[in-house]
């Protein structure tokens, strides 16, 4: 599927270009209600040259007016060209063969897109902004590569992971830490989603190797999509043999029996990546390696929490199963005699990065001096020496004086 969407949304690309210096006999039409000074009219230009959105007979767009389900389903298979369905069937009981958006609805929901409710898509329904970015995330195969830290969009909440895709890859960026997962998308609005998700795919690298992004991916996606379950389990003192079945969408049942079944038996604490996501660690150090088509193996850190002892050097495994990657291992070797040895730089864009995904603007960070510390090795208790640096840190909200342990990525 991915090499038939590069083909389509370079040829789209290349079409675009070419109206954008041609003459004005391939100029889009103005709409009425969108003048130049809109804030998305740049994009609903680019989308109705491309032949993917249209006005009304009146002359206008109606850019406030919220998107329905079907106009979300007929735009995504205008952009990336879905096959037909392989037999004409009757999967939604308010879709009928003789609807009007039938085919493009089918089309989606045969790769796996959309699945509807309690049998029914609602067609007329309009569509949230989480609900926007689980449909352009699966359609485009975006890779997350990141953590956004959206405030009002918690690990648990089901669409986390396709929100953080999406702000991966700059298709949407929340609004002052914010997602709002919950408001409606307005033409205007699904117009400049769009644009932007047809262009972040284009730039992804072609073909199935794996590289960087899509081995944080892995990393990211499913140690969230993990996590989702087990806090939930605990909210709703569910047992582990009712949520096995769960888990074992992400993990390789080796390592869902072997690994999360003695948390739920109190054998250990807690998972590594619970409460802890990894941030600006995987920018700093992250290695990956293949050694066949079915496993990847991920070498990276994790800086130690004030709140607790997690933190180390994380070693990550990963297979895939009839084509769907899981979690095989992860675990964390805590620091000590063998420590990140983290420099002057490196603590700073960790420090820039803890500072601007939590909403503070302005951060400027400045390195004062370091102190060598005396650490004790958390398995052999032998001690070691290793910096703690000392910054300033100014913002919009004022001046902090902090450490940071080279060691351990420990700040505070």
């Amino acid at each position: 599927m991915k090499k038939r969407f590069k083909l389509m949304l370079w040829t789209l690309l290349l079409a675009l270009l070419v109206v954008h210096v041609g003459t004005n006999e391939v100029s889009a039409k103005e709409f009425t209600d969108v003048p130049k000074k809109h804030p998305n009219y740049a994009a609903i230009q680019e989308m109705q040259k491309a032949g993917f959105i249209s006005g009304y007979p009146d002359g206008s767009f109606r850019p406030h007016e919220p998107v329905s389900r079907k106009h979300v389903a007929v735009l995504l298979d205008r952009a990336l060209n879905f096959p037909q369905p392989a037999t004409a069937e009757v999967v939604f009981k308010d879709v009928p063969k003789s609807h009007a958006y039938y085919t493009p609805i089918m089309k989606l929901y045969n790769e796996g897109i959309v699945s509807g409710s309690n049998g029914k898509f609602n067609p007329e329904s309009s569509v949230t902004r989480i609900q926007m970015a689980k449909m352009l995330d699966l359609a485009f195969e975006f890779n997350m590569t990141e953590h956004a830290g959206f405030y009002d969009l918690l690990v648990t909440h089901w669409g986390y992971v396709h929100a953080n895709a999406l702000f991966s890859h700059g298709v949407t960026k929340g609004d002052h830490g914010h997602f709002k997962p919950n408001d409606q998308v307005t033409r205007a609005h699904y117009a400049e989603f769009l644009n932007r998700a047809i262009h972040a795919h284009a730039a992804q690298p072609e073909g199935d190797q794996m590289n960087k992004d899509r081995a944080l991916d892995k990393v990211h996606r499913l140690t969230s999509s993990i996590e989702r379950i087990f806090l939930l389990s605990e909210e709703n003192h569910q047992t582990f043999d009712q949520v096995r079945p769960e888990f074992l969408q992400y993990a390789t049942a080796g390592y869902v029996d072997g690994m999360i079944a003695k948390v739920y038996r109190g054998e250990y604490d807690d998972l590594q990546y619970v409460h802890h996501a990894l941030h600006a660690e995987v920018q700093l150090r992250f290695d990956f390696s293949q050694p066949d088509p079915n496993t990847l193996h991920v070498e990276t850190i994790q800086f130690r929490n004030i709140n607790d002892d997690t933190g180390g050097f994380v070693h990550a495994e990963f297979t895939k199963e009839s084509g769907q990657w899981k979690i095989a291992d992860y675990t964390v070797d805590f620091p000590g005699t063998k420590n990140f040895q983290l420099t002057v730089d490196e603590a700073k864009f960790a420090i820039e990065d803890e500072y601007r995904r939590h909403g503070f603007q302005d951060v400027r960070v400045r390195f004062v001096s370091k102190t060598p510390v005396t650490g004790s090795d958390y398995t052999t208790h032998e001690t070691y020496t290793f910096d703690q640096y000392n910054f300033i840190v100014d913002s919009n909200i004022g001046r902090d004086q902090l450490k940071f342990n080279s060691d351990s990525g420990l700040i505070h």
